[in-house]
């Protein structure tokens, strides 16, 4: 059965891995009995960038977290043409993560139209037979930024993040490693 799965929470609070472990059970209850050596159909669309050796890291260490049958696929700006383009392909895809995304899109052009861009991506969502589970970083829990472009950044992310709860079957908040389901049963 189809799911759509938001998993959001701090840095390093454990989201990735949690998002990991919901597709791995999602794969596992949803696949048809398959000959051994069948191809995956796990994937992970990962929208991180290696622009510094510190991110590098970051996505090497991510890359040890997934098992072997997990496909991934880099992109960090056509998110919702990569989800299109997986639809018939995957069983569960794991985006992660839209902070990064939204990101991404701003320093394209920081008054680029990030909501409609989310529209655009929770349109593919709807459209597709697969499980989705999204990962994304809880931006608005601190103090208000200073400056404009961060503002923006915050605001933008809270905006699209209450869009994706909306439509969500489940949505999670990790802390220290701990999932806290805040949707669905």
């Amino acid at each position: 059965m189809k799911r759509f799965i938001l998993i959001l929470g701090g840095c390093c609070s454990g989201k990735s891995k949690f998002a990991l472990e919901r597709g791995q059970s999602l794969s596992a209850a949803d696949a048809p009995q398959s000959p051994q050596g069948a191809l995956s159909r796990k994937y992970y669309l990962a929208t991180a960038q290696a622009l510094d050796e510190e991110m590098a890291g970051k996505i090497n260490a991510q890359k040890k977290q997934r098992s072997a049958d997990w496909i991934t696929l880099e992109e960090s700006i056509k998110i919702p043409d990569a989800v299109g383009f997986l639809n018939k392909r995957a069983d569960v895809v794991v985006i992660d993560c839209l902070t990064l995304w939204l990101s991404h899109l701003l320093m394209i052009k920081s008054d680029y139209d990030i909501l409609a861009e989310a529209e655009i991506l929770i349109a593919a969502i709807k459209r597709v037979d697969f499980s989705v589970i999204v990962v994304a970083s809880e931006t608005g829990c601190g103090i208000v930024p200073a400056d404009p472009v961060s503002r923006l950044f915050a605001d933008t992310q809270g905006l699209m993040q209450q869009s994706l709860a909306a439509l969500a079957d489940e949505v999670y908040f990790m802390a220290a490693g701990i999932p806290m389901r805040i949707k669905g049963s």
